[in-house]
C-alpha cells in the first residue's frame, strides 16, 4: 500500500511531455493490476477536480471524462479523522505547508507506509523520511 497526493494523480491527466507523467502512470497501472494499492484521503477528488479546472485547458467534456475515470480507479479512500486533520494543521504550521498537503503525510504515517509526491518543495520543507519524490520511487 502507498499513499499518493494530488500532484501525482493530476499527472494521470496531463500532456505526454509532463515531467514524471510516465512514473505516475506506472503507479496507476500497478494499482489497477492489484500489484500495489493506492490509498488517498477523500479530499483528493476535490483537489484533482480543481486542478483540472484551473491548471490546464480542458473542455467540460474532458473534465467530466477525467473525473469519471478517477471515480472508477477504485482508489482506497482513507476517511481521515478529526485527530488526523488536527495533526495535519499542527504539522502544517510547524513546516510552513498547507494543511491539505500535510494531510497526505499524516495518513501515510498513520498507515505506516510511504507518501509519493511530485512536490519537491513539500519534501524540502518537511524532510520526512517516509515521503518520496516520484522520481525516486
Amino acid at each position: 500500500m502507498i499513499v499518493v497526493d494530488a500532484s501525482v494523480v493530476f499527472k494521470w491527466f496531463t500532456s505526454e511531455n509532463e515531467v514524471y507523467r510516465e512514473k505516475a502512470l506506472i503507479i496507476l497501472q500497478n494499482h489497477l493490476e492489484n500489484i500495489e494499492t493506492i490509498t488517498v484521503p477523500s479530499l483528493i477528488y476535490l483537489e484533482v477536480a480543481n486542478a483540472l479546472v484551473t491548471k490546464i485547458k480542458s473542455t467540460e467534456k474532458t473534465i467530466k471524462k477525467n473525473l469519471q475515470f478517477l471515480n472508477e480507479a477504485d482508489l482506497k479512500i482513507d476517511s481521515f479523522t478529526k485527530t488526523d486533520y488536527i495533526n495535519a494543521a499542527i504539522l502544517a504550521k510547524k513546516h510552513n505547508t498547507t494543511v491539505y498537503d500535510m494531510l497526505y503525510a499524516v495518513i501515510a504515517k498513520k498507515l505506516n507506509t510511504i507518501l509519493i509526491t511530485a512536490d519537491d518543495k513539500f519534501i524540502e520543507k518537511t524532510k520526512f523520511s517516509f515521503v518520496k519524490l516520484i522520481r525516486d520511487y
